[in-house]
């Protein structure tokens, strides 16, 4: 089997540089994408195999957003995607599957357990929602914004997610209590969306976490990673999907709320936002966990994801929206002193 995966990807690497002239190392590889580590002489590059879809415009739209945002003034690097040897920037592998090669950038997966490092991630985050805001592209965006939740997975609509919470199957009954959570927080979110719709929309890079993001010895973001999931959406929605890794009631509630307030003060330097986006926090914040469930539980529809990666899934969404529903004050009071 490691003989085939090693041919597998020397046919792809074939196609970006001379036959034999690189060594490969596996990466850490996401629920989304296989990750290779390749050196050709002294140079560095990752290569990267979409595994949760094949759509090449999708692709293409994510390229094309890096190149724009290239051309302007960051203080942290982005992926640089490689042409093969006939100039493209992807190909399509034997089975299907879509391969991208980006140049390689030093740091290191934060632990984000600093709270200086938690404030320059804030900061970071912050400048990036500002940069994005100038990129302007000739070209659809692939993917819709996070509050029309029916397009987050083909094969969940929101009546069959609601249907699959309100009456879920024998194999999910012990999660029967979380699964109300859930359909509760849905259905009243579906409420909300006309609000939605009216706050700042701009460019959003949309899975900004600490796995997307690379820092250096001191600490600061030296890099921001994968930018699959870019699209125009809510200006507001960045700040949602990065506070929501901070919401885990497991750990001792004065570090998740020092933590917090880290990021605010990192992001507030860079960016300021209305007061009505400020009070669509804590429901974003819960659209998110709702967001990855949905995709999770498409996934293992579709065959792809486990049963026990759903059930997980099940498990930390109903704990963040449990979560809101008991700190949203808190929250909110902390959000229009620091924003």
């Amino acid at each position: 089997m490691m003989e085939q995966t090693n041919l597998y990807i020397d046919e792809i690497l074939s196609q970006y540089f001379l036959a034999g002239s690189w060594v490969t190392r596996a990466g850490e590889s996401g629920a989304n994408n296989t990750t290779r580590f390749v050196t050709v002489d002294a140079e560095k590059f990752v290569l990267r195999i979409y595994e949760t879809h094949q759509d090449v415009e999708k692709v293409q739209y994510e390229h094309t957003i890096l190149t724009a945002l290239a051309e302007l003034p960051l203080p942290f690097s982005i992926p640089m995607p490689v042409q093969t040897r006939d100039g493209k920037t992807m190909l399509r592998t034997k089975d299907g599957k879509i391969a991208s090669l980006f140049r390689y950038m030093e740091g290191v997966n934060p632990v984000l357990d600093s709270l200086a490092e938690i404030h320059c991630y804030g900061r970071t985050a912050g400048i990036l929602s500002d940069t994005l805001a100038y990129v302007q592209v000739n070209q659809q965006p692939a993917y819709r914004p996070y509050y029309e939740i029916d397009s987050t997975h083909p094969r969940c609509s929101i009546q069959d997610v609601l249907s699959f919470s309100k009456n879920p199957p024998r194999e999910f009954s012990e999660l029967t209590t979380e699964l109300q959570v859930i359909y509760e927080q849905l259905a009243s979110f579906m409420e909300q969306v006309p609000h939605l719709r009216q706050l700042p929309h701009q460019l959003v890079h949309g899975d900004l976490n600490a796995s997307n993001i690379l820092v250096n010895e001191k600490e600061e973001v030296s890099a921001i990673l994968d930018f699959e999931f870019v699209t125009k959406d809510l200006r507001v929605m960045e700040l949602a999907v990065c506070l929501s890794d901070f919401i885990q009631p497991s750990k001792v509630s004065g570090i998740t709320w020092a933590k917090i307030n880290a990021f605010l003060t990192g992001y507030g330097k860079s960016l300021k936002l209305t007061e009505a986006e400020i009070e669509a926090v804590p429901v974003l914040i819960q659209l998110r966990s709702l967001d990855v469930f949905i995709h999770f539980l498409g996934r293992y529809w579709d065959q792809v994801s486990s049963i026990e990666i759903v059930k997980e899934y099940i498990q930390k969404s109903a704990v963040r929206c449990n979560w809101i529903v008991d700190h949203k004050i808190k929250l909110l009071t902390l959000c229009h002193d620091l924003l």
